[in-house]
């Protein structure tokens, strides 16, 4: 069985409640999702870029599409080289590789590694075939006034609910921008609270200047919102991307 992977690299997290650890990242090509503010190019590439000496600015290429071994045995590689707390297997949407994930996740466990899953939160079924390999899911609520996509509420909310089931740690990240529509904001953390308790950590994350939008939302609209949301859910906290600050990969 074999994948697309765009990157394989060692660095710092950027995003969320784990800012600043050190993860082995994974990036998968390929997303269902066109959200404006994507950073990330999630085309099908001939080669899979590979920073194996963490930031030495040297990358090696691997031609695509890559094996469950060869996947595995990069990780090793790196992962020997440094001390990295997680494996993070993000993208693009990686639950559309579910597959192959389910052949390389337990690999990854049988050599003690830590799994943090960042996911769109919408693939539910995909979720559900890998979940049991998963430490961590960073998830994604999409909110239709900041990605210019159709809604997927109903299946955000399954996707929490699955991971409270398995008693997987999770988190809710919300990405705002000048855009933001609060009604919106404020059903998605009702919907969050229903879904997978009041104790659920919501990160609110403004949006950083994309190619394609520049609609980053001001000061005052971050506080507001962060109030209005704490007023449904009390562990709500501002964290935007700090890679992007240190321009990190």
């Amino acid at each position: 069985m074999k994948t697309y992977l765009s990157e394989i690299f060692s660095s710092v997290q950027g995003e969320g409640p784990y800012v600043g650890e050190r993860h082995l990242f994974v990036r998968f090509c390929a997303c269902h999702r066109k959200c404006v503010y994507c950073d990330t190019n999630t085309e099908l590439t001939d080669y899979c870029i590979v920073e194996k000496q963490p930031g030495s600015g040297e990358f090696e290429q691997i031609k695509n599409a890559m094996s469950v071994t060869q996947v595995a045995d990069v990780i090793k590689e790196i992962d020997a080289k440094t001390r990295n707390s997680r494996i993070s297997i993000t993208g693009g949407a990686p639950l559309m590789q579910s597959r192959f994930l389910l052949k390389l996740l337990p690999i990854l466990k049988s050599e003690g590694l830590s799994i943090y899953l960042e996911a769109a939160g919408d693939l539910v079924k995909e979720l559900k075939t890998i979940i049991e390999w998963i430490d961590i899911v960073a998830m994604d609520i999409k909110l239709e006034s900041v990605t210019e996509e159709k809604a997927t509420f109903p299946a955000h909310w399954q996707f929490l609910k699955l991971c409270r089931d398995y008693n997987v740690e999770v988190f809710t990240k919300l990405v705002v921008s000048a855009n933001t529509d609060e009604s919106e904001l404020l059903s998605a953390a009702k919907g969050i609270k229903k879904a997978g308790g009041e104790d659920t950590l919501v990160i609110i994350q403004p949006m950083t200047k994309a190619e394609k939008t520049d609609a980053v939302p001001s000061v005052e609209q971050i506080f507001r919102w962060q109030d209005q949301v704490s007023s449904i859910l009390p562990n709500v906290r501002v964290i935007p991307q700090t890679h992007k600050m240190l321009e990190m990969l």
